[in-house]
């Protein structure tokens, strides 16, 4: 915040424009002491926007993510702090590519990066989710390149020499036989680089930069492209980092919300809570919301079961059931209004391409979990001044901190978010935030103290969000080359996800609109887009349309939340992208020929050819055609198999290549061998960018062949790793992972969660390739594979 200084302490000895932002200085007779700072502050536009702001400067609580001192900070001692908005929920990104890619545009040493502070709101400057974490880091560039420039320009009025002369190395500007520090030319100055921004911070998407400075060169980087070490794992093994479990407060109460019977249920009847057994605990009933609070956390877990078991709900029969989602699915195709989206790939005419042979089949991808390793857990402090404090593992705390104002019906400004590590998921579960937050603030409320929420397991399978199903009608003709010449996909699913805070619909509080055609709000949409990128430019005639529509029981009863679903690794892209690379598999197997070949011979993109070319060797994979000549659909004894996939993701160029056994009587699928081939144009960080390929792709194993949601007609039917069984330590693979640099593209490297996205659809082909019979669902579970074969023979 620029605080404009009385006319006695103080005057504007500059006012500069810096490549769009506005650079002043003050001088402050009294004020200069020997510290100072460079300090990058934000103007925002629009009406909303400078009303926070207002309102944050009338506001005790005014640390708030429009008013903070700014994104970066070089201090006088030459060390730098930086603030982000963005959490580090698990990929380490923050701790370590924001300081290189910081460092890097500020030309100063990595180890002059001291400090870090990430997403609290009261703290940081930015909003946004923790998604497209180094397309988003382009703001931080930008403001380290404006501040860079700004400094020069400085320097070059200090100094006394041309501007144009002056460079910077290791934090030092030097030209014309002069040298001053950043800390020297910083020192006893009061400075303010007032720096456009753009967007709504507590939307999910937050804002960005809206400048324009010079970047630093690609072929000048020192920084960007080392292995540096993730400085937050340390203090995490020596037991130093504080969890969001760890945090207590004064007066804490501990407690565990009973959930209804089904996913629509009312309450017609809590349960009795025994005074004489439980006498720390107490009841609480806010509509629909039931919990039991206690001092001690254990009493409250007893109490709380021993009420659900005594609870009365009204029966809700608002879902489809799992065994009939292929029915469900296909009535939304014809009875939904969200109306269908068509690709952005579609050329020529596909459906009038007759050909001999073609392929005509239905895939279908499940839902499945975000399933973090441990239940989520919220702590929330209501004040009497009406403002809240909240202490979570949210992925998206502005967005968060809009959701609960809404639900409270107060300014955004009352409302602080604090985040801490957590479980560890993959996604956005419950909008990326841990689930339990309203039901603490709610709580919290209620009872006039600070109230820590934490979910049982059966809480988090059964009330958590989880990634949309979906069903893909695929047709591929061949020519009399055995090459494509036409594909079409039909893909017909639900809405990408459902951001309302399940504790307020219990309550009845207010929520943001559920996901509609209609909805403008955020992600909460019905529309279905086509999200996969098309890659196969040599084909001639393209057509792909997404037709989406309501989750399953969001309109069946008042409030419900039905079966919420939400974004997951490559959202959306995995369930259109699957199934495809899945029907390439099987139309090269229909041609009678190799399908990494296949693939080499329809792809166009050069990026492609090396990568896929790269597999083949790193992979050892045999040039033949599918299926395997040893392939065989009965018997005991295993067959092996191979199988490929590609993707293309935020720029980023991906093969994968798998290698199975198959036991075709018990239908057993043992993954031995995952090859990923990744070409991300410029790497940040290859250690860090390895360790993430590595774990994208054991979850992608995992989703391969364990992970599919049940559910009957009113509720989950998974309560726990039982119901929802994934990758055990005993399954794990080995795995090679080739990562190629290739910093000519000049944008750093992104899209690593596609290697979870690759994995299932090369699995699959390799089960086809070992057994020679289709598959066309995942996961891989012995049934299915047996099922799939039994279909076939």
């Amino acid at each position: 915040m620029i605080r404009s200084p009385s006319k006695s302490e103080a005057k504007i000895i500059y006012d500069i424009n810096v490549h769009g932002a506005r650079l002043m200085g003050v001088s402050r007779r009294g004020f200069l002491a020997a510290g100072g700072a460079l300090a990058a502050v934000f103007a925002m536009g629009g009406r909303s926007a400078v009303a926070r702001v207002n309102a944050s400067k009338a506001n005790s609580h005014a640390h708030s993510a429009a008013t903070v001192n700014g994104w970066i900070e070089i201090r006088s001692d030459n060390t730098v702090l930086l603030r982000t908005g963005k959490c580090d929920f698990g990929q380490s990104t923050i701790y370590t590519a924001y300081r290189q890619i910081v460092a890097e545009e500020l030309c100063v040493p990595l180890e002059a990066m001291t400090e870090v502070v990430s997403g609290d709101t009261d703290r940081t400057p930015d909003g946004g989710g923790t998604f497209g974490l180094l397309r988003y880091g382009q703001n931080l560039r930008k403001v380290a390149a404006l501040m860079r420039e700004a400094s020069l320009e400085l320097a070059a009025r200090r100094l006394a020499v041309p501007r144009a002369s002056l460079t910077v190395r290791e934090g030092v500007i030097s030209g014309a036989t002069k040298a001053i520090s950043y800390g020297e030319l910083l020192a006893g100055e009061d400075l303010h680089l007032v720096i456009p921004i753009a967007g709504d911070l507590t939307m999910p998407m937050g804002l960005r930069v809206d400048a324009d400075p010079p970047l630093k060169p690609v072929k000048d980087y020192t920084i960007i492209g080392k292995p540096v070490l993730n400085p937050s794992i340390a203090p995490k093994v020596a037991g130093k980092t504080v969890w969001v479990g760890d945090v207590t407060l004064p007066g804490m109460l501990h407690a565990r919300t009973i959930h209804p019977a089904t996913l629509g249920s009312t309450l017609i009847a809590p349960g009795k809570l025994d005074g004489k057994q439980f006498p720390g605990a107490r009841l609480v009933s806010i509509d629909n919301l039931l919990a039991v609070v206690s001092p001690d956390e254990w009493e409250a877990v007893q109490a709380a079961q021993s009420v659900a078991d005594g609870s009365e709900w009204s029966k809700w029969e608002g879902l489809p059931g799992n065994e009939r989602l292929t029915e469900h699915l296909r009535r939304i195709a014809t009875e939904d209004p969200t109306p269908a989206r068509e690709g952005r790939a579609n050329k020529g005419e596909a459906s009038s391409v007759k050909t001999m042979r073609e392929l005509r089949a239905s895939y279908l991808m499940p839902y499945q979990k975000h399933a973090p390793i441990s239940p989520m857990v919220s702590l929330a402090d209501y004040r009497e001044d009406g403002s809240v404090w909240l202490h979570t593992h949210s992925q998206n705390p502005q967005h968060l901190r809009r959701m609960i104002a809404l639900m409270l019906g107060s300014d955004e400004e009352k409302v602080v978010v604090r985040t801490y590590p957590g479980a560890g998921h993959y996604g956005r579960s419950n909008g990326g935030s841990a689930g339990s937050e309203d039901e603490a603030v709610v709580l919290s409320r209620e009872l006039r103290r600070p109230v820590r929420v934490q979910w049982m397991r059966a809480d988090d399978m059964q009330w958590s969000t989880q990634s949309p199903a979906m069903i893909s009608d695929i047709r591929i003709a061949l020519d009399d080359a055995g090459r494509m010449a036409a594909y079409e996909a039909s893909h017909i699913g639900l809405g990408m996800q459902d951001d309302r805070l399940v504790g307020a619909l219990l309550a009845g509080l207010p929520v943001i609109p559920a996901p509609s055609a209609e909805t403008t709000y955020g992600f909460q949409s019905t529309v279905l887009n086509v999200t996969d990128t098309w890659v196969y430019g040599a084909v001639p005639a393209v057509h792909e349309q997404a037709k989406g529509g309501a989750h399953p029981g969001q309109n069946e009863a008042l409030g419900a939340a039905g079966l919420r679903s939400h974004s997951m690794r490559t959202p959306i892209q995995f369930q259109q992208n699957c199934p495809r690379e899945i029907a390439i598999s099987e139309a090269a197997m229909l041609a009678g020929r190799d399908p990494l070949q296949f693939r080499l011979d329809h792809v166009t993109d050069p990026r492609f050819v090396a990568i896929l070319e790269r597999l083949r060797s790193e992979a050892k994979w045999e040039n033949r055609p599918s299926p395997s000549p040893q392939a065989r659909s009965n018997g005991s004894d295993p067959v092996r198999g191979q199988g490929v996939s590609i993707m293309l993701r935020d720029n980023g160029y991906w093969a994968c290549a798998a290698k199975v056994t198959v036991i075709p009587a018990s239908g057993e699928v043992k993954v031995e061998r995952m090859t990923i081939v990744a070409d991300v144009g410029i790497i940040i960080n290859p250690l860090q960018l390895r360790r993430q390929i590595q774990a994208g792709c054991l979850m992608g194993v995992s989703q391969a062949l364990h992970e599919e949601l049940t559910f009957d007609k009113g509720a989950v039917t998974a309560k726990d790793w039982t119901g929802y069984p994934i990758l055990t330590m005993a399954e794990m693979p080995e795995l090679k992972v080739v990562i190629t640099d290739n910093p000519t593209v000049g944008i750093y490297g992104q899209g690593s969660e596609s290697a979870n996205a690759l994995a299932s659809p090369a699995i699959a082909a390799a089960v086809m390739d070992a057994t020679g019979k289709p598959i066309r669902r995942i996961p891989l579970k012995p049934e299915y594979v047996r099922a799939a074969i039994k279909l076939h023979a």
